[in-house]
């Protein structure tokens, strides 16, 4: 069954509310939706505020650049209304 935008976006927030930042890859597998979904909703997100990208270079396993994404204070509070 597909997710709606707005159940992956409510999924994400709750993800990133204990803290810990996560890559789009950690995102897409706990949520079980595809890369590009994430990348959109969490795009999405960072417009109205609700959470931060950050572009890391080089990743510890593979050396590759990736994505950190991380919770606000604005995203915990659409969290709690949600």
């Amino acid at each position: 069954m597909k997710c709606s935008s707005q159940q992956i976006k409510k999924s994400v927030l709750q993800i990133l509310k204990d803290g810990n930042s996560r890559t789009f890859a950690d995102l897409e597998r706990k949520i079980n939706t595809g890369y590009r979904s994430i990348l959109l909703n969490c795009k999405e997100l960072e417009i109205f505020g609700a959470i931060t990208i950050e572009k890391l270079n080089k990743h510890e396993a593979n050396g590759k650049p990736y994505f950190q994404v991380s919770i606000t204070a604005s995203g915990r509070e659409i969290l709690k209304k949600l």
